[in-house]
């Protein structure tokens, strides 16, 4: 039987832009399975470079290869068949734009012939992603006529993703019937060991005076400097080393993120910065004259509301083509690689400091200080008075113990960065782009096989219930994967919000609490899962340290929790009041 000349180009040109993007550094492909992708997945799969994982959820299948490029900075392939199949991919889409991260998301599509003409599983997916895509393209369908394209197009889907502002990149892929070819007559790579244009993710840089200038605005004054995430594809042991000896140099508190992976990184770290100023002293004795803002801000919507208040003069430094200033109160944008202009910050600050007088400064160093002291310890002493396992304890107990570690949005998050203070060197990863609790435990898995490394997973049983697809299979995956789930029967954050107090409760329980009845425990046991339900916070730390994959599952009680912060908060202002004004 003779294969018809465009199965074969089809499979050629799927050939080589695998081939292509192997030479460009992707190693990941995550694959939803379907009929019209056949050229792309066989080509995927014939390459052992490229770990090729199925998921038979579209929407698992991006999120994973979107914690590829979370925890990478390079980026994975995700690859779908047609219709509705490419519609999945759209939350993974937006979080990796929104996110800065690299994503190759692969549709396939149906010849034009059958386009608008009511043929089955056949949608528009020209520009389906809309400007949430770095790049969009149709090739077309295959034609040997085009073969010296290939691979120039492969290496350009490679250098728009990677940047110069990092995101996704859609490659609407049409194939036409029939779908199985030969790979025939690959057009030849180039005849060097570069990649086909060299690409670069362009970062810019300032100029020696605009490094200068900076140095001269903060120097000598009462600042802080707020340690954001600064997204995928950073070199975190720089950047970690750079804050640390600014803020030596400076005599700043590091307020850190969770996620900005320099908690623990330096003495003068602020990690309870939440409740610290939610206190008097706040606005007094801790108040700033400026505020250096380093990537995205932390979650604190408190920390932003005192900022406001203290009237700062707010200096943001974020990567190139991003934007930070939801407060409307940034003084100067600095959109540079923000580890390159910390680290040279750093040696000309410190001559400029060495001519200023220092005592308030170090006075000012030294109240942080006791406040971050007086909080850690009230935050340890008042969980451990407490009988249940909150849902605090948990989340410290979470950032203490995993060296990579997922989060997912909403409390999870937000509870890690209040009442934790990490582990040094650990890492922590969120989808905070979009700050959608969708596609948690798929993203840790991609996290989890593009560093081959342990990681634990902490959620809330409503974002468990969003992703529960991704346990299809997961114990086949052999992963060290420990998912953490505080269970409260519904959306917990939204018993924090005036309308817990304001709606009557049936209408608040069934519009925002929205408890799900779901035996969490079973639905784990029925994909052939672990399920461990501690009953002390040494049982939780035995099972937190396990190995394997399991479901570490906690029952707890919205109204409780909120009680519990509520108490948290006023006993950490107390407490720095206390140690501020003495």
């Amino acid at each position: 039987m003779t294969v018809p000349t465009t199965a074969n180009a089809q499979a050629t040109f799927c050939a080589t832009l695998v081939d292509e993007w192997i030479r460009d550094g992707v190693q990941h492909a995550y694959i939803a399975p379907g009929s019209r992708s056949t050229p792309l997945a066989l080509a995927l799969s014939a390459r052992p470079e490229i770990s090729v994982e199925v998921f038979i959820d579209e929407r698992c299948a991006a999120f994973a290869a979107l914690g590829v490029g979370k925890a990478t900075g390079l980026p994975a392939v995700a690859l779908c068949t047609s219709g509705t199949a490419a519609t999945h991919f759209s939350a993974a889409v937006t979080e990796a734009s929104l996110s800065g991260v690299p994503l190759i998301v692969c549709t396939a599509d149906r010849p034009p012939e059958l386009r608008d003409v009511g043929a089955a599983q056949t949608i528009d997916q020209t520009h389906l992603y809309g400007t949430s895509v770095r790049w969009f393209h149709d090739p077309g369908i295959a034609s040997y006529d085009a073969a010296h394209t290939w691979r120039a197009l492969a290496n350009h889907v490679v250098a728009r993703t990677m940047g110069p502002v990092s995101g996704p990149v859609h490659l609407n892929l049409p194939f036409r019937e029939p779908l199985l070819g030969e790979v025939v007559d690959m057009p030849a790579k180039r005849q060097h060991d570069a990649s086909w244009s060299g690409f670069h993710a362009g970062r810019s840089q300032l100029s020696d005076w605009e490094i200068d200038d900076l140095a001269h605005r903060l120097a000598g004054r009462r600042g802080v400097i707020i340690a954001g995430d600064v997204g995928a594809g950073f070199d975190l042991a720089t950047y970690t080393s750079a804050v640390s000896v600014l803020s030596s140099v400076l005599h700043w508190p590091i307020l850190a993120c969770p996620l900005s992976g320099v908690r623990g990184g330096s003495a003068n770290i602020v990690s309870h910065f939440d409740g610290i100023v939610r206190s008097q002293s706040a606005l007094g004795v801790l108040a700033p004259e400026v505020v250096l803002q380093l990537g995205k801000p932390p979650a604190s919507k408190v920390l932003g509301q005192w900022i406001v208040a203290s009237e700062a003069e707010v200096i943001a430094v974020h990567g190139p083509g991003t934007y930070q200033d939801a407060q409307h109160m940034t003084f100067m944008h600095i959109e540079a690689d923000v580890a390159n202009t910390i680290d040279r910050l750093c040696s000309v600050a410190a001559a400029v400091v060495d001519t200023r007088e220092q005592e308030t400064i170090w006075k000012w160093d030294s109240a942080w200080r006791n406040a971050q002291r007086a909080a850690s310890r009230t935050i340890e002493k008042e969980l451990s008075a407490l009988k249940e396992i909150s849902e605090p304890a948990i989340a410290r107990l979470f950032a203490e113990t995993f060296s990579v570690g997922m989060v997912s949005s909403s409390m999870p998050i937000r509870d890690v960065e209040w009442f934790s203070e990490g582990k040094e060197n650990g890492v922590l990863f969120s989808n905070r782009g979009a700050n959608g609790i969708d596609g948690v435990i798929s993203t840790s898995i991609g996290i989890a096989q593009s560093l081959r490394t342990p990681i634990g997973v902490y959620l809330g049983d409503i974002a468990f219930l969003h992703d529960g697809t991704a346990l299809v299979g997961l114990n086949n995956r052999h992963l060290n994967m420990r998912i953490v789930v505080a269970d409260n029967d519904g959306g917990g954050i939204f018993s924090f919000l005036p309308q817990a107090a304001h709606i009557e409760k049936e209408v608040f329980e069934n519009l925002f609490g929205t408890p799900h009845g779901v035996d969490i425990a079973l639905m784990a046991s029925s994909h052939s899962i672990t399920v461990i339900e501690p009953e002390s916070l040494d049982e939780l730390r035995s099972a937190m340290q396990g190995s394997g994959t399991a479901i570490i599952l906690l029952k707890t009680h919205r109204e409780t929790n909120v009680r519990v912060h509520e108490h948290l908060h006023s006993a950490i202002a107390q407490a720095v009041d206390a140690v501020t004004n003495s």
